[in-house]
């Protein structure tokens, strides 16, 4: 079941610059985003590389998306390990507008052993609804069907980690402070994920069509926020999406989304 409709789109107006190849995550004393990932993992044998070099692993700092459904998309949060936790927030910008879809701490505690981590740790159904309609010439941007008064342009998207003053790290490499990648991105291969007690409250290893299934055009992305570069500030799962192909790391006009929602769905 997916939970929003998709609007009907303009062309895009997109200039192109650099394009983001490559990042390093590396470990740390935290829970690492590698191990996060192949514990909520569900198929035998599968293993999901998130350490080291993106350019050779599972990982990728695409920065701009698009939807990739007739009947929209989906994001939902997963975990922050950061000092910061209170005040994060999460969101999709285009251009100079952006729009909030998720921010603040959250009650629930996410289970590791200890040692495992010295961070804080949140993991609940934080989520928000996000819908398009035409106005002006471009697209406005509501949240739990409300509208948020600023208007996208275009089908492509960015997503950003921020405060309660907005973005304050980008997808786009080239919009951080020293060009820094701060963010990755790894896709789906088919396999299954337990994403816990509130989103999967039925999935076991023998009851995989209660899990989430982790399809091609569905990310699980995560963003730095500070000097360790372990990639765990901000995880959030995001559904029905694909990345725009190089050159498209794009400074963008009225850059817009298509059809993502910040609510989560299961695939049958």
């Amino acid at each position: 079941m997916k939970y929003l409709k998709q609007t009907a789109l303009t062309s895009a107006i997109l200039v192109a610059s650099s394009f983001a190849n490559a990042a390093e995550i590396k470990s740390s004393k935290e829970r690492t985003l590698e191990g996060f990932v192949n514990e909520i993992l569900l198929v035998d044998g599968s293993t999901v590389n998130l350490a080291g070099d993106t350019a050779t692993n599972d990982a990728s700092t695409n920065s701009y998306f698009k939807g990739s459904g007739d009947q929209g998309s989906s994001a939902s949060f997963l975990l922050e390990i950061t000092s910061r936790y209170q005040n994060q927030t999460f969101g999709i910008y285009n251009g100079q507008s952006h729009v909030q879809l998720l921010g603040g701490k959250n009650t629930g505690l996410y289970g590791t052993p200890p040692g495992d981590y010295n961070g804080n740790v949140e993991d609940n159904s934080l989520y928000s609804l996000v819908s398009f309609n035409m106005a002006g010439g471009g697209y406005e941007v509501y949240v739990n069907n409300q509208p948020t008064g600023e208007l996208f342009g275009s089908s492509e998207f960015g997503f950003y980690l921020g405060n309660s003053d907005g973005p304050r790290i980008y997808s786009d490499a080239s919009l951080n402070q020293n060009q820094e990648d701060r963010f990755i991105a790894t896709k789906g291969k088919g396999q299954y994920l337990d994403l816990g007690s509130v989103m999967d409250p039925n999935c076991t290893q023998e009851s995989l069509s209660d899990c989430t299934h982790w399809e091609k055009d569905d990310w699980i992305v995560a963003f730095e926020d500070g000097t360790d570069f372990d990639f765990n500030d901000m995880v959030v799962y995001v559904e029905d999406v694909v990345p725009v192909p190089e050159p498209g790391t794009l400074a963008l006009l009225g850059f817009g989304l298509a059809g993502l929602g910040a609510a989560r769905r299961r695939k049958a």
